[in-house]
């Protein structure tokens, strides 16, 4: 029986409504237009409530919202209904503006918002952050007296939040005559989003009850803030975890640096049988990057197969960036290559990786190949190609990438391409044009910067060291004392004892003889071993030193002198 006969068929048994209502009729945007056809032979589509159900189930169900904005049209006098109708319908499709744009056209023809019209406006103003505008519905709520709507009070703390007028949002969390959980939770969410760490912990300490929301809310914040200690002393208290639980801890770790705790944690995870969705697995790929745990992201690429998880992409973009890192450079091509979808961060990724692995000719071919698809970069594209010039010696290129990055994409070069430039001009022996650089840089040189100019002078055997760069560096004697060193070396060069010898009190005075110990790392079965300099806790310090040992004396047989003068 065709879909014609079966609607007659149901019409005489159901009412109209009845039939929008039928899911197996209603499941696909073929479907909608047979019954929309129908309705339109019936003439029912005339009836507003009619009408507005068949946006709603074109809108939500089968997710056709474009089809659902022409049914919309042809609405004679659309109702409160009718437009919330196709607002929640361009929330559902993620699309804030158009939310924003109907709100307006309705109020612009004269139709009232109910309670509900109000949830999709808020959530809207929330995401594109418009204060103003969340004021004017703030006023209109209270006019229509539905302010004590716990969802739409949420809404509105959600709104002030996001645009960080928190005090706005502390207030009418106050005014509230009833708080719901999801009320607190997304205020000690926004409390910690601002920074306010006092109000947020206040609050989630003030609740009534907590849900693992309410636990995952304050340790998501305190993660963000770097407070990672405290964080985890309140995760060891749930008693209660889920995936998220888990999630906001590893990241918190990843983003403080403590990778090898991050994998640590990932491994009790997984003891206890939580199974990690894609945003877990990409917080743990960014930590193998970190410290090269090339088994632990290999063992993650394989999980990700044999789960047939979706491989989105960010996910792609993360094992790209793992594999690279690593030094896996022909892994990480072959993922690049095979991923359906890249974005800017996929593109950087691979950039960075050959950059920095010695095929600065590769980053740059495969720079023009993503200009040519029409990709714009952005500053860490620049970061990677002004570094695969200073790898491979192109001084030219590297000038002219420098000015493109300002005048053809508008990006404002920071102290990162700054460094690159002068490690470019210093590795070609253009020091006064490395020093000219400097000079004109908006923000002050690091110690990065300095030594890559002081390395450069060393290696070309420049010993004409400019007042003013003395003085920065005995600016920065706070920080580092390898620059000092190198500028030790350099007054040596020429005979300049006396200055030698001023430097050393200086160096002896701030402490740098006494350096931080050398740190490094090694993987094996994949747990990551560290190792510091003078460090006899490790319980094979014996072991390790008679091989290194020997390594020296092998070293040593085969003719390698040790150069003493860069020390």
């Amino acid at each position: 029986m065709s879909l014609s006969r079966q609607l007659t068929a149901i019409t005489f048994k159901y009412s109209t409504s009845s039939i929008l209502s039928t899911p197996e009729l209603c499941n696909s945007t073929v479907k909608i237009k047979q019954i929309h056809s129908h309705l339109i032979i019936t003439g029912r589509i005339r009836d507003t409530f009619i009408a507005t159900k068949l946006v709603e189930l074109c809108a939500i169900s089968a997710g056709d919202i474009d089809y659902a904005c022409r049914i919309f049209e042809q609405i004679e006098n659309p109702n409160s209904y009718s437009w919330t109708t196709m607002m929640r319908g361009f929330s559902d499709a993620r699309n804030p503006e158009k939310v924003i744009q109907f709100y307006g056209e309705m109020r612009s023809k004269g139709v009232e918002p109910n309670r509900f019209t109000f949830l999709f406006v808020l959530k809207a103003y929330a995401f594109k952050r418009c204060h103003f505008d969340g004021r004017i519905v703030h006023g209109k709520v209270l006019k229509m007296g539905v302010d004590s709507d716990l969802f739409i009070c949420n809404g509105l703390i959600h709104v002030y939040s996001k645009c960080e007028d928190i005090s706005s949002a502390l207030k009418l969390f106050d005014e509230m005559p009833s708080k719901s959980m999801v009320n607190y939770n997304t205020l000690v969410t926004a409390c910690f989003n601002c920074g306010d760490v006092e109000n947020g912990r206040g609050l989630f300490d003030k609740m009534p009850e907590r849900n693992v929301e309410s636990w995952n809310a304050v340790i998501a914040g305190y993660c963000k803030l770097g407070h990672v200690d405290i964080a985890k002393s309140l995760f060891d208290m749930m008693g209660q975890r889920d995936l998220v639980s888990w999630a906001s801890m590893l990241s918190g770790y990843v983003h403080s640096g403590r990778t090898v705790e991050a994998l640590e944690l990932f491994k009790g995870m997984q003891f206890i049988g939580i199974r990690p969705d894609g945003v877990t697995l990409t917080s743990v790929l960014s930590a193998c990057a970190q410290i090269g745990a090339l088994d632990m992201g290999k063992w993650i690429h394989a999980y990700v197969n044999e789960n047939n998880l979706r491989n989105d992409i960010h996910l792609g973009t993360s094992l790209v960036d793992m594999y690279a890192k690593c030094g896996s450079i022909d892994i990480a091509m072959q993922l690049f290559d095979a991923m359906c979808e890249k974005n800017i961060c996929t593109w950087n990724a691979i950039l960075l990786g050959l950059s920095f692995h010695g095929h600065g000719h590769a980053a740059l071919e495969l720079f023009k190949q993503m200009e040519y698809l029409g990709l714009v970069p952005n500053d860490i594209t620049f970061v990677a190609v002004l570094s695969a010039c200073s790898h491979v010696g192109a001084t030219d290129e590297g000038q002219k990438q420098f000015k493109r990055m300002v005048k053809e994409f508008n990006i404002m070069p920071k102290i990162e391409h700054y460094g690159c430039m002068v490690d470019i001009l210093g590795r070609r022996g253009l020091i006064e044009e490395a020093k000219e650089l400097i000079k004109i840089m908006p923000m002050e040189p690091n110690i990065v910067i300095w030594g890559s100019l002081l390395n450069a002078c060393k290696i070309h055997g420049y010993t004409e060291i400019d007042r003013d760069i003395e003085v920065h560096l005995h600016s920065l004697a706070s920080q580092d004392g390898g620059s000092h060193v190198l500028l030790s070396n350099i007054y040596a060069a020429k005979n300049d004892w006396s200055s030698v010898e001023n430097l050393r009190k200086m160096i002896r005075a701030h402490g740098f003889e006494k350096k931080t110990p050398g740190c490094s790392s090694i993987e094996v079965n994949s747990v990551v071993q560290e190792f510091f300099s003078e460090d006899r806790s490790n319980s094979n310090w014996i072991q390790m030193n008679e091989v290194i040992e020997r390594l020296r004396t092998h070293l040593e047989s085969e003719g390698y002198e040790l150069n003493t003068s860069w020390i």
